[in-house]
């Protein structure tokens, strides 16, 4: 009591927790005194994940001192509330904090009803998005791994078979649900998934904009803790050549996604061609529509020349 909350964050977090604090306290809605039911829709600020630092307890006869500080990744979900106090009306921040757990018990857990999680990149594979559901699958926050190559998380003997996966996406826009691969958890060891994939075409430039892919995860790592540090030892040991060759895919795969697109990109181009077409259409009939006879005294000396020229302008 009395000490601040951010103390008690991971060094790492502290930055995007007063981020998210900022965005959530600058749209509260409040009614009565404490925020609307629906708490902040579509606000960031309402939701992070996070790491709190460990009690250090006094139970045993070491020095706190001595103890290695660790921390624990938690869900906090935030409300702000207004209470009368002496100083007249202050707002509190509460926070409801809901700790992760890895979802693994044993090692190679075979996973029968997994929650799939998303994970969103761009088409040079930098990643802009994972969902917070993927926490206790992959031990990573969401934080940690935004802006990173997406690519990296990929087992490199899997990238042979991926490289065909995104080459389908490319050409058809979307893959159905793959064989499975490997994918990296925190604690250095792999899960496998089975993916379905999807990808949004700028229509404008045809170009790949970004990939989606929905995991399904079915078998669980070697070691079922996935928020352990990793082994330094235990970690994929690849000689130049191999280094080389995993490289090459991933600069494959990187090159395939910035290709000017086929068919998806034809569509796209023919939905937006379509959409322009029938909106063109729509403000030609508007402007036809002869104005009511107390308007048409008004403006009967106007040049007309200028309801052609916004209709080109707006067919334009």
């Amino acid at each position: 009591i009395g000490r601040s909350f951010i103390d008690f964050l991971h060094p790492k977090d502290r930055n995007t927790f007063a981020s998210q604090i900022t965005s959530g306290l600058a749209i509260p809605k409040f009614v009565n005194g404490t925020q609307d039911k629906a708490p902040l829709a579509g606000n960031p600020g309402s939701k992070m994940v996070c790491r709190i630092r460990r009690y250090r307890g006094l139970s045993s006869g070491f020095s706190v001192k001595d103890r290695v500080v660790t921390f624990m990744p938690f869900l906090l979900k935030f409300t702000f509330k207004n209470i009368n106090d002496d100083n007249g009306e202050v707002i509190y921040l509460v926070i409801q904090a809901s700790p992760f757990f890895s979802a693994f018990k044993v090692q190679n857990e075979v996973v029968t009803k997994a929650l799939p999680f998303v994970i969103r990149h761009d088409a040079n594979g930098n990643l802009e998005y994972i969902d917070p559901e993927s926490v206790p699958y992959l031990g990573y926050l969401p934080q940690d791994l935004t802006d990173k190559d997406a690519l990296q998380l990929y087992h490199p003997d899997d990238l042979g078979y991926l490289q065909q996966v995104y080459e389908t996406i490319v050409k058809k826009g979307s893959s159905q649900r793959s064989k499975a691969f490997r994918m990296i958890t925190q604690n250095g060891d792999y899960i496998k998934v089975e993916t379905e994939w999807s990808s949004f075409i700028n229509p404008w430039s045809r170009k790949l904009e970004f990939v989606i892919g929905k995991h399904h995860i079915i078998e669980g790592p070697s070691n079922p803790n996935v928020f352990q540090s990793p082994d330094p030892d235990k970690g994929l040991k690849l000689n130049e050549e191999q280094k080389n060759n995993v490289n090459v895919l991933r600069e494959n795969i990187i090159r395939i996604m910035n290709e000017v697109l086929t068919k998806p990109a034809e569509v796209a181009k023919q939905q937006m061609s379509k959409r322009c077409h029938d909106l063109t259409s729509f403000m030609e009939s508007l402007l036809e529509v002869q104005p009511k006879d107390e308007l048409h005294l008004e403006i009967q000396d106007a040049d007309h020349s200028y309801y052609e020229h916004d209709s080109v302008m707006l067919g334009g």
